[in-house]
């Protein structure tokens, strides 16, 4: 791992651009109306400014949330200003106006090899419309996934597993492969707030499945496997069926304490505190998405991007060390699929118990061609 005399250098800046969206999801604090405007927002040269620092510090990744990335009016801008220094970048959009682009900013995507993360929860446009709380929530991000894979532009999409649509796993699947898309990850609702400056919506645990739906699932994650493994599209299932249920079941519990990952995993190393900066749309700097601990590069008072990042993170990293987890850890599952390869990589004897499991799965699809 990179260093320097204030600790680690980023591989990624998540920028989340705005708090507006033009979807309503169920279980969004925007989408609820849960988000006010506080304080000023980002502005187009608060961003060249991370930018700059971006390549200062040799960081080449930016990725782009909200809200809605694409209500920001410069966004094109941004891509069009990162990509003069090699930085390539990613839009996580629920790709309702994508299909609005012009052939330049299509040009500009393609140039600059800007990967696109589509949200879909399901392929039944009743079902997509109820969770996402407006008309067309399907048909146009179908359309918009149609027209970028047609100008051979990356599109993942990014589901959330919940109590609405945790049948339609494998039928999403095989409509993200008919499409061209590249690669689905499947996550379960956070129950905690995505926006640490507010409560969650309200009851939002319940939006996860129960845990007697965890056979149906497993069912799913069978034929997906399977699926996988003579089509194009790829997922995340095959790390994810290690520990949704643990975190399912923790979910269902009254028992608040129950730390989920210790089920999992013996030690925990956390790799988003050391490779990634997040930055809401106020422009603070967060040790994650997840944590309200921040500073604003709005009052930087002459420090740079690095160094406000590690002064943040470097409290939670101790606490993560000693074992002494934040509680918004527990609702941690957008990284967790990477936590895993990291924390056994980092501790593989305290964590030798996930590796013989991993390797008696990997013996037992090799021979009988199951997972």
């Amino acid at each position: 791992m990179n260093s320097n005399i204030n600790g680690p250098i980023p591989r990624c800046v998540s920028l989340n651009l705005t708090n507006k969206c033009n979807q309503r999801c169920i279980y969004c604090e925007i989408g609820q109306g849960i988000v006010k405007p506080e304080k000023p927002l980002l502005v187009l040269d608060d961003i060249k400014w991370v930018i700059d620092q971006m390549n200062k510090c040799g960081i080449s990744f930016l990725s782009l949330g909200g809200g809605e990335p694409l209500l920001f009016k410069d966004i094109f801008e941004i891509i069009r200003y990162a990509y003069k220094f090699k930085i390539k970048c990613s839009i996580m959009t629920n790709g309702m106006l994508l299909q609005r682009l012009s052939q330049d900013e299509i040009e500009l995507l393609k140039a600059s090899e800007t990967a696109i993360s589509v949200s879909i929860d399901s392929f039944s446009d009743e079902k997509e419309e109820g969770i996402r709380g407006v008309k067309d929530a399907l048909s146009s991000p179908v359309e918009s996934i149609k027209i970028l894979v047609g100008h051979k532009i990356p599109v993942n999409i990014l589901t959330v597993i919940s109590s609405h649509n945790y049948r339609d796993l494998f039928d999403i699947v095989t409509n993200a492969n008919r499409l061209g898309v590249d690669f689905i990850h499947f996550q379960p609702v956070i129950f905690i707030s995505n926006y640490p400056e507010v409560e969650p919506v309200d009851n939002k645990k319940s939006f996860n499945v129960k845990p007697c739906s965890l056979p149906e699932i497993e069912a799913q994650f069978k034929r997906i496997v399977d699926f996988e493994k003579h089509n194009h599209v790829k997922t995340n299932v095959y790390t994810l069926r290690r520990w949704l249920p643990d975190y399912i079941k923790s979910v269902s519990s009254v028992n608040n304490d129950d730390f989920f990952f210790r089920k999992i995993i013996n030690r925990f190393w956390c790799d988003s505190l050391y490779s990634t900066i997040a930055i809401s749309y106020y422009g603070e700097i967060l040790p994650c998405n997840m944590l309200k601990l921040g500073k604003t590069i709005k009052d930087r008072r002459g420090k740079g991007l690095l160094e406000l990042w590690n002064d943040v993170c470097e409290p939670v990293r101790l606490m993560i060390k000693r074992r002494q987890y934040p509680d918004a850890c527990r609702s941690c599952v957008c990284g967790f699929d990477s936590n895993i390869l990291h924390s056994i990589s980092r501790y593989p004897f305290s964590n030798f118990r996930l590796i013989f499991n991993s390797l008696v799965e990997k013996v037992k699809y090799k021979i009988f061609g199951k997972a």
